[in-house]
């Protein structure tokens, strides 16, 4: 079996967690990463292998690459990706996936023009417990859902904003909490309910001194019906546990992610359950995450180029918590319901 070749380019906060991923997948090494800080660079490479270079060009011009991750500022996933298809190298993504719809529709058409894989990391789709939760839904043993909800109620200090410019720039981050942190909530809410056709929101700077937002609520309203809340933000003190809620006709489902707890209570037949998983949240601090998830993404991405099919969340998937993003961002703005095009 060939290997396949990684590259990194960025090596902020998440870059470790996708070198360790690289390293715990049968069949990859990580050959290269890129950075324009020496320093930086020459520590990344030297703890986790590869060669440094300060320009991602010279990453992409490399014939040993066969596949890139991207782990930069906000407004670089976008051309980066673009740059990367068309040097014919694969593309695995942080997120969130761009900073815009339009953004994501033209790293779509880059990698589907190009031939290449596009694959978005969202990796809580791949832990047991949202696995369960899904196959809980989808066997609608909860009945119809009429109520769901995701809240990501978290804390940043003051240093966490300062360390890291792009992040208070709307510009490099598109946004605050809501793109950053709640992001991750959001891709689930999405991949187990759907996507709303109608949201009405409301987004404050309340605690910090920044430009982007640091507290988020959103109404939702769905096709079918149901009804559902997002709150969002980085001013709860010391940190909150994420949690997202589905209330069925016949049940109930309350994933307490950021505890490592999923419980369940349905009515007919009457089961009562729930199940633990290992904990892994950034409530308080922004990498205490596990890289379980990181390396299960890993290793279906990988998979999918051997077998010549798109990952379980490609590109297309990864748009959809963007639409939602962009879709609150527009309605807190307006001050007025803002519909979904579908």
């Amino acid at each position: 079996m060939q290997s396949i070749r990684f590259a990194i380019l960025g090596v902020g906060n998440i870059a470790p967690v996708h070198a360790a991923a690289i390293r715990a997948t049968p069949g990859c090494e990580l050959v290269a990463a890129a950075t324009r800080d020496p320093a930086r660079g020459q520590a990344f490479t030297a703890q986790y292998g590869g060669a440094w270079h300060a320009d991602y060009r010279e990453v992409l011009a490399r014939a040993d690459v066969d596949a890139v991750t991207i782990c930069t500022a906000h407004d670089l996933h976008a051309p980066l990706t673009q740059a990367a298809a068309a040097a014919g190298k694969h593309v695995w993504c942080e997120k969130p996936m761009a900073t815009t719809v339009a953004e994501c529709e033209a790293m779509l058409t880059a990698c589907e023009q190009a031939g290449i894989t596009l694959g978005v990391v969202f990796q809580s789709r791949f832990e047991p417990l949202t696995l369960k939760l899904k196959a809980l839904i989808d066997s609608g043993r909860l009945g119809r859902l009429v109520w769901v909800s995701a809240s990501t109620l978290w804390h940043r200090d003051d240093a966490y904003y300062a360390s890291r410019a792009w992040r208070t720039s709307p510009a490099q981050s598109g946004g605050g909490v809501l793109i950053n942190q709640a992001i991750h909530a959001l891709d689930l809410l999405v991949w187990l309910a759907g996507l709303p056709a109608a949201v009405t929101a409301q987004a404050r700077t309340l605690a910090h001194a920044i430009e982007v937002e640091d507290a988020v609520q959103a109404l939702l309203t769905y096709p079918d019906g149901k009804l559902g809340l997002v709150q969002a933000t980085t001013a709860a003190y010391p940190g909150y546990p994420e949690r997202l809620e589905f209330f069925g006709t016949n049940g109930s489902a309350v994933y307490h992610k950021g505890l490592g707890r999923l419980e369940w209570h349905l009515q007919e037949p009457r089961e009562a359950g729930s199940e633990e998983a290992a904990i892994s949240s950034g409530a308080a601090r922004p990498m205490d995450i596990s890289t379980a998830g990181h390396t299960a993404q890993l290793q279906d991405f990988v998979a999918a180029l051997r077998e010549r099919r798109q990952p379980l969340l490609d590109g297309r998937e990864g748009k959809r918590s963007l639409q939602l993003v962009e879709a609150i961002y527009q309605s807190a703005r307006a001050g007025q319901p803002v519909h979904l095009t579908r």
